[in-house]
Protein backbone atom coordinates (compact mmCIF):
# COMPACT_ATOMS: atom_id res chain seq x y z
CA UNK A 1 0.00 0.00 0.00
CA UNK A 2 1.04 3.77 -0.87
CA UNK A 3 1.48 5.55 2.27
CA UNK A 4 0.59 9.88 1.53
CA UNK A 5 0.13 12.49 4.00
CA UNK A 6 -2.85 14.25 3.56
CA UNK A 7 -2.30 17.17 6.31
CA UNK A 8 1.44 17.42 7.14
CA UNK A 9 2.47 15.42 9.76
CA UNK A 10 -1.65 14.59 11.24
CA UNK A 11 -3.12 12.48 9.03
CA UNK A 12 -1.91 10.13 6.66
CA UNK A 13 -3.37 7.31 4.03
CA UNK A 14 -2.59 4.51 3.11
CA UNK A 15 -3.95 3.42 -0.43
CA UNK A 16 -4.24 0.28 -2.99
CA UNK A 17 -6.26 -0.54 -5.70
CA UNK A 18 -9.47 -1.76 -3.28
CA UNK A 19 -8.43 -0.27 0.30
CA UNK A 20 -7.62 2.84 1.63
CA UNK A 21 -6.76 3.24 5.68
CA UNK A 22 -6.97 6.98 6.96
CA UNK A 23 -5.28 7.47 10.35
CA UNK A 24 -4.59 10.52 12.32
CA UNK A 25 -1.70 11.07 14.51
CA UNK A 26 -2.39 10.48 18.44
CA UNK A 27 -5.76 9.15 17.79
CA UNK A 28 -6.89 6.09 18.60
CA UNK A 29 -9.65 5.09 15.73
CA UNK A 30 -8.61 4.39 11.92
CA UNK A 31 -10.78 4.44 8.85
CA UNK A 32 -10.88 1.48 6.83
CA UNK A 33 -12.87 2.42 3.20
CA UNK A 34 -14.55 4.93 5.16
CA UNK A 35 -15.71 2.24 8.33
CA UNK A 36 -14.54 3.48 12.17
CA UNK A 37 -11.97 0.91 13.85
CA UNK A 38 -10.90 1.56 17.37
CA UNK A 39 -7.20 0.60 17.88
CA UNK A 40 -5.84 0.05 21.62
CA UNK A 41 -3.13 2.84 20.97
CA UNK A 42 -3.44 5.79 19.63
CA UNK A 43 -1.21 6.38 16.18
CA UNK A 44 2.34 7.59 17.30
CA UNK A 45 4.91 10.05 15.35
CA UNK A 46 8.29 9.18 15.78
CA UNK A 47 11.69 10.93 13.77
CA UNK A 48 8.56 12.48 11.56
CA UNK A 49 7.12 9.19 10.82
CA UNK A 50 4.06 7.39 11.59
CA UNK A 51 3.68 4.11 13.55
CA UNK A 52 0.78 1.54 15.12
CA UNK A 53 1.02 -1.02 18.10
CA UNK A 54 2.10 -4.15 16.64
CA UNK A 55 -0.77 -5.39 18.48
CA UNK A 56 -2.80 -3.18 16.60
CA UNK A 57 -1.73 -4.05 13.29
CA UNK A 58 -1.51 -8.24 13.87
CA UNK A 59 -4.85 -8.36 15.55
CA UNK A 60 -6.90 -5.50 14.20
CA UNK A 61 -5.51 -4.42 11.04
CA UNK A 62 -4.30 -7.37 9.42
CA UNK A 63 -7.33 -9.68 10.38
CA UNK A 64 -9.43 -7.96 8.12
CA UNK A 65 -7.04 -6.48 5.37
CA UNK A 66 -5.60 -10.29 5.43
CA UNK A 67 -7.90 -12.61 6.62
CA UNK A 68 -5.58 -15.71 4.98
CA UNK A 69 -3.11 -15.32 8.16
CA UNK A 70 -5.38 -16.36 10.63
CA UNK A 71 -5.29 -19.60 12.09
CA UNK A 72 -7.75 -21.88 10.39
CA UNK A 73 -11.33 -22.48 11.94
CA UNK A 74 -14.32 -24.36 11.69
CA UNK A 75 -16.79 -22.94 9.06
CA UNK A 76 -19.39 -21.10 10.88
CA UNK A 77 -22.18 -22.90 11.64
CA UNK A 78 -23.62 -22.67 15.18
CA UNK A 79 -24.36 -19.00 16.87
CA UNK A 80 -25.57 -18.19 20.09
CA UNK A 81 -27.56 -14.98 19.57
CA UNK A 82 -27.79 -13.38 23.26
CA UNK A 83 -31.02 -11.03 23.71
CA UNK A 84 -29.67 -8.77 26.42
CA UNK A 85 -31.34 -7.37 29.69
CA UNK A 86 -34.49 -9.68 30.66
CA UNK A 87 -36.74 -10.01 33.61
CA UNK A 88 -36.39 -7.77 36.29
CA UNK A 89 -33.49 -6.45 34.37
CA UNK A 90 -34.59 -3.78 32.10
CA UNK A 91 -31.93 -2.27 30.17
CA UNK A 92 -32.12 1.04 28.65
CA UNK A 93 -36.03 3.00 28.39
CA UNK A 94 -37.52 5.60 26.62
CA UNK A 95 -40.65 6.02 28.83
CA UNK A 96 -42.19 8.68 26.48
CA UNK A 97 -42.44 6.05 23.82
CA UNK A 98 -42.64 3.08 26.15
CA UNK A 99 -39.90 1.45 24.90
CA UNK A 100 -37.40 -1.06 27.02
CA UNK A 101 -34.05 -2.53 25.21
CA UNK A 102 -34.84 -5.77 27.01
CA UNK A 103 -38.15 -6.19 24.51
CA UNK A 104 -36.47 -4.88 21.59
CA UNK A 105 -33.48 -7.00 21.98
CA UNK A 106 -35.79 -9.80 22.36
CA UNK A 107 -37.31 -8.89 19.46
CA UNK A 108 -34.29 -8.69 16.87
CA UNK A 109 -33.16 -11.79 18.52
CA UNK A 110 -36.34 -14.04 17.40
CA UNK A 111 -36.27 -12.34 14.29
CA UNK A 112 -32.26 -12.66 13.21
CA UNK A 113 -32.94 -16.36 14.45
CA UNK A 114 -35.75 -17.25 11.81
CA UNK A 115 -33.51 -15.68 8.97
CA UNK A 116 -30.28 -17.59 10.09
CA UNK A 117 -31.99 -20.88 10.61
CA UNK A 118 -33.64 -20.27 7.33
CA UNK A 119 -30.04 -20.22 5.63
CA UNK A 120 -29.18 -23.49 6.95
CA UNK A 121 -27.19 -22.19 10.87
CA UNK A 122 -27.89 -23.55 13.99
CA UNK A 123 -29.17 -21.15 16.22
CA UNK A 124 -29.61 -21.19 19.86
CA UNK A 125 -30.87 -18.21 22.06
CA UNK A 126 -29.49 -17.04 25.93
CA UNK A 127 -33.22 -16.51 26.62
CA UNK A 128 -36.50 -17.05 24.58
CA UNK A 129 -39.21 -15.26 26.54
CA UNK A 130 -38.99 -12.07 29.06
CA UNK A 131 -36.43 -14.20 31.68
CA UNK A 132 -33.15 -12.47 33.97
CA UNK A 133 -29.97 -14.37 32.89
CA UNK A 134 -26.98 -13.44 35.02
CA UNK A 135 -23.95 -12.25 32.55
CA UNK A 136 -21.56 -14.59 33.19
CA UNK A 137 -24.01 -17.73 32.08
CA UNK A 138 -24.70 -16.25 28.76
CA UNK A 139 -21.38 -16.97 27.67
CA UNK A 140 -21.50 -20.22 29.57
CA UNK A 141 -24.72 -20.97 27.68
CA UNK A 142 -21.94 -20.61 24.37
CA UNK A 143 -19.22 -22.16 25.15
CA UNK A 144 -21.74 -25.56 26.18
CA UNK A 145 -23.49 -25.32 22.59
CA UNK A 146 -19.89 -25.86 21.38
CA UNK A 147 -20.77 -22.27 19.53
CA UNK A 148 -19.15 -21.00 16.52
CA UNK A 149 -19.97 -17.53 17.28
CA UNK A 150 -21.72 -15.29 19.62
CA UNK A 151 -23.45 -12.25 19.77
CA UNK A 152 -25.16 -9.92 22.31
CA UNK A 153 -28.05 -7.67 21.04
CA UNK A 154 -28.80 -3.82 23.16
CA UNK A 155 -29.74 -0.99 22.36
CA UNK A 156 -28.40 2.65 24.00
CA UNK A 157 -29.70 5.46 25.82
CA UNK A 158 -28.13 8.57 27.16
CA UNK A 159 -29.31 12.23 28.46
CA UNK A 160 -28.27 13.77 25.16
CA UNK A 161 -31.25 12.94 22.88
CA UNK A 162 -29.11 13.97 19.49
CA UNK A 163 -26.98 11.43 20.34
CA UNK A 164 -27.45 8.31 17.74
CA UNK A 165 -25.53 5.90 15.38
CA UNK A 166 -24.71 2.31 15.55
CA UNK A 167 -21.26 0.87 17.52
CA UNK A 168 -20.04 -2.79 18.11
CA UNK A 169 -17.93 -4.08 20.82
CA UNK A 170 -15.53 -6.42 20.74
CA UNK A 171 -13.32 -7.64 23.94
CA UNK A 172 -10.04 -5.71 23.81
CA UNK A 173 -6.14 -7.00 23.38
CA UNK A 174 -4.98 -7.42 27.00
CA UNK A 175 -2.62 -4.06 27.97
CA UNK A 176 -5.16 -2.03 26.11
CA UNK A 177 -7.83 -0.03 27.19
CA UNK A 178 -11.26 0.25 26.21
CA UNK A 179 -11.78 2.78 23.75
CA UNK A 180 -14.12 4.83 26.19
CA UNK A 181 -10.94 5.63 28.36
CA UNK A 182 -7.31 6.14 27.75
CA UNK A 183 -5.72 4.85 30.87
CA UNK A 184 -5.07 1.38 31.76
CA UNK A 185 -6.91 -0.13 34.69
CA UNK A 186 -5.94 -3.65 36.79
CA UNK A 187 -8.68 -5.53 34.55
CA UNK A 188 -7.09 -4.38 31.21
CA UNK A 189 -3.51 -6.18 32.31
CA UNK A 190 -4.63 -9.87 32.03
CA UNK A 191 -5.76 -12.17 29.42
CA UNK A 192 -9.26 -13.33 29.24
CA UNK A 193 -10.25 -16.90 27.47
CA UNK A 194 -12.15 -14.75 25.06
CA UNK A 195 -8.57 -13.17 23.49
CA UNK A 196 -7.82 -16.80 21.95
CA UNK A 197 -9.83 -15.54 19.14
CA UNK A 198 -8.81 -11.63 18.66
CA UNK A 199 -7.99 -11.96 15.58
CA UNK A 200 -11.23 -13.51 14.43
CA UNK A 201 -13.51 -11.39 16.71
CA UNK A 202 -11.77 -8.39 14.50
CA UNK A 203 -12.84 -10.14 11.34
CA UNK A 204 -16.16 -11.21 12.34
CA UNK A 205 -16.83 -7.58 14.09
CA UNK A 206 -16.07 -5.49 11.03
CA UNK A 207 -18.14 -7.63 8.75
CA UNK A 208 -21.23 -7.21 10.90
CA UNK A 209 -20.24 -3.61 11.99
CA UNK A 210 -19.95 -2.39 8.06
CA UNK A 211 -23.22 -4.09 7.03
CA UNK A 212 -24.98 -2.73 9.99
CA UNK A 213 -23.79 0.63 9.51
CA UNK A 214 -24.06 0.49 5.21
CA UNK A 215 -27.73 -1.51 5.17
CA UNK A 216 -28.95 0.28 7.65
CA UNK A 217 -27.69 4.13 6.28
CA UNK A 218 -27.02 5.37 9.76
CA UNK A 219 -24.55 6.94 11.60
CA UNK A 220 -21.14 5.13 12.37
CA UNK A 221 -19.57 4.95 15.91
CA UNK A 222 -17.27 2.35 14.91
CA UNK A 223 -15.95 -1.15 16.14
CA UNK A 224 -14.74 -0.24 19.60
CA UNK A 225 -13.60 -2.50 22.35
CA UNK A 226 -15.17 -3.08 25.81
CA UNK A 227 -14.37 -5.69 28.42
CA UNK A 228 -17.99 -6.58 28.95
CA UNK A 229 -18.56 -9.85 31.12
CA UNK A 230 -20.63 -11.33 28.41
CA UNK A 231 -17.47 -11.55 26.16
CA UNK A 232 -14.33 -12.16 28.73
CA UNK A 233 -15.19 -16.21 28.13
CA UNK A 234 -15.88 -17.05 25.12
CA UNK A 235 -14.37 -20.02 23.78
CA UNK A 236 -15.39 -18.56 20.35
CA UNK A 237 -15.26 -15.33 18.32
CA UNK A 238 -18.10 -12.69 19.78
CA UNK A 239 -19.44 -9.45 20.27
CA UNK A 240 -21.79 -7.04 21.59
CA UNK A 241 -24.15 -4.90 19.03
CA UNK A 242 -25.20 -1.65 20.00
CA UNK A 243 -28.70 -1.12 17.42
CA UNK A 244 -29.40 2.16 18.30
CA UNK A 245 -30.08 5.08 20.99
CA UNK A 246 -33.42 4.77 22.12
CA UNK A 247 -33.30 8.18 23.76
CA UNK A 248 -32.73 9.42 20.15
CA UNK A 249 -36.37 10.76 19.09
CA UNK A 250 -36.42 9.72 15.48
CA UNK A 251 -34.34 6.08 16.45
CA UNK A 252 -37.11 5.58 18.74
CA UNK A 253 -40.23 6.38 16.13
CA UNK A 254 -38.42 3.74 14.04
CA UNK A 255 -37.81 0.79 16.73
CA UNK A 256 -41.89 1.12 16.96
CA UNK A 257 -42.24 -0.13 13.78
CA UNK A 258 -42.15 -4.15 13.12
CA UNK A 259 -40.44 -3.14 9.36
CA UNK A 260 -37.49 -1.37 11.19
CA UNK A 261 -36.36 -4.02 13.69
CA UNK A 262 -36.83 -6.12 11.00
CA UNK A 263 -34.39 -4.65 9.03
CA UNK A 264 -31.92 -4.70 11.73
CA UNK A 265 -32.42 -8.45 11.80
CA UNK A 266 -31.50 -8.96 7.78
CA UNK A 267 -28.94 -6.47 8.31
CA UNK A 268 -27.19 -8.82 10.61
CA UNK A 269 -27.77 -12.04 8.82
CA UNK A 270 -26.27 -10.30 5.86
CA UNK A 271 -22.76 -9.33 8.01
CA UNK A 272 -22.71 -12.99 9.42
CA UNK A 273 -23.20 -14.87 5.80
CA UNK A 274 -20.48 -12.20 4.69
CA UNK A 275 -18.28 -13.82 7.57
CA UNK A 276 -19.38 -17.37 6.79
CA UNK A 277 -18.61 -16.40 2.77
CA UNK A 278 -14.73 -15.14 3.95
CA UNK A 279 -14.20 -18.38 5.51
CA UNK A 280 -15.18 -20.93 2.85
CA UNK A 281 -13.37 -18.38 0.27
CA UNK A 282 -10.35 -19.28 2.67
CA UNK A 283 -10.89 -22.82 3.12
CA UNK A 284 -11.82 -23.45 6.53
CA UNK A 285 -12.43 -26.29 8.21
CA UNK A 286 -15.43 -28.04 7.69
Amino acid sequence: MKAVWTKSQKNVELRSKWTTLKFEVDTRYCELNNRKIYMGRPLALYKQRPYISQKDYLLTIRPILAPQTLKKKNILRRIVLDAGHGGRDFGAQNIGRKLREKDLALDVALRLQQKLQADGFQVFLTRKSDTYIPLDQRAEFANRMNADLFISIHFNSVDKPSVLGLETYLLPQPWTPSSSRLNLQEMDKQSYPGNSNDGWNSLVGFFVHKTLVEKMVVVDRGLKRSRFKVLKTLKCPGMLVELGFISHPETALRLETIRYRDQLASALAQGIQLYRKTQKRLGGRV
